[in-house]
């Protein structure tokens, strides 16, 4: 019984890790196939990720203060609604953006000239969609840091 046990979590794990490696070997690929088409791009969506962990930072933060100092639970939950919905923009906007490249990549090797042309198109929408949000996020951290202040 035991043994049958162990032969079960052995194969869940087993399988378990090999989809993890699968899907990180997709992403290395989309990650390569953007730094190569449009670098500007991926740094956009690196810029996006690093926004994001500084907000989830500053939500863990903010909980933790608010842990300390229930009494100024209003004026916290104001600044964690704030940071919630930047981050909640940013991870849909990466996740759009990242699933529109993937299509893309897809598409490119199917066929690599047609992918080139239509991936160079919807590059640079993707960058300019990726620079808006990033403008926005930083016009909104901007606004929190000075709410707080004033």
């Amino acid at each position: 019984m035991n043994r049958v046990i162990l032969l079960i979590i052995i194969t869940l794990t087993t399988f378990g890790c090999k989809e993890t490696e699968e899907q990180l070997d997709v992403q290395n690929k989309v990650n390569a196939f953007i730094t190569e088409m449009n670098p500007a791009l991926y740094q956009s969506m690196a810029r996006m990720r690093e926004e994001i962990t500084l907000a989830e930072t500053k939500i863990k933060q903010l909980y933790e203060l608010k842990g300390l100092f229930p009494n100024q639970r209003e004026m916290i939950d104001k600044s964690l609604k704030q940071w919630h919905y930047l981050r909640k923009n940013l991870k849909f906007t990466l996740n759009n953006i990242y699933d529109k490249v993937e299509s893309a990549y897809v598409a490119y090797k199917i066929d690599e000239i047609q992918g080139r042309k239509k991936f160079s198109l919807i590059s640079q929408k993707l960058l300019k969609e990726a620079n808006t949000v990033l403008a926005n996020a930083e016009v909104t951290k901007t606004t929190i840091e000075r709410e707080l202040y004033e």
